[in-house]
């Protein structure tokens, strides 16, 4: 079996590979938490830069009204969202796009469910991000030196949602049976999506051999 972790669920399959490396022969980390409040100060950090660089009055006003950021105050859902929301509108969640539309909105297209059903996907993930806030935001995995299985991180370019630095310094340094970096240079958090046919390959060159 190969693991494969995208966005928050790197923080559950990363935790899955370190306590039973029985049950996997590789981890695949795409838009992997590495800091979690790194992670936060390098969003809020290009949100800035880019509402200076392109004198955005909004974005700086309600970028102001939450810094320092992270800071020493609580990092709660309204504080992460105004974060998040300025970095993503400059690319960070989808290079290159305002917004994500093509993303969120793909759930339309599915024949399984209703328009009603899809508008609750936003509803669960905010009722969801509420109740695992404080423990997201507590992870850091940067004091782990060794990786008990094969390891490849999927970095995107533009990610400032999770930003790729603290990856991709991460897996330089660790030790492991196996590791791979591999970059996505015209995706930010969303590369599956982004870069589709990249990352088919990239699975079929890298990370099929681990399995044989």
């Amino acid at each position: 079996m190969i693991l494969i972790g995208h966005s928050w669920g790197t923080i559950i399959a990363t935790q899955a590979a370190l306590d039973r490396p029985d049950l996997f022969h590789a981890y695949v980390g795409v838009g992997q938490v590495v800091d979690a409040r790194a992670n936060e100060r390098l969003c809020f950090e290009y949100a800035l830069d880019q509402a200076r660089e392109h004198n955005h009055t909004e974005a700086l006003e309600q970028l102001a009204s939450i810094a320092p950021y992270p800071g020493d105050e609580p990092v709660t859902r309204e504080r992460l969202i105004v974060a998040r929301q300025w970095a993503q509108y400059r690319g960070g969640l989808s290079a290159y796009r305002d917004d994500s539309q093509y993303f969120f909105g793909a759930p339309e297209l599915s024949p399984e469910y209703t328009v009603e059903e899809t508008e609750t996907i936003g509803e669960g993930n905010e009722f969801t991000l509420g109740r695992v806030l404080d423990e997201m935001l507590a992870v850091d995995y940067t004091g782990v030196t060794e990786f008990p299985i094969p390891v490849l991180m999927f970095l995107g370019r533009h990610d400032y949602t999770t930003p790729a630095q603290p990856p991709a310094e991460w897996i330089e340094a660790v030790e492991a049976p196996y590791k791979q970096a591999v970059w996505f240079e015209h995706s930010a958090h969303l590369a599956p999506w982004e870069e589709p046919g990249k990352f088919l390959v990239s699975l079929l060159t890298y990370v099929r051999p681990l399995a044989g």
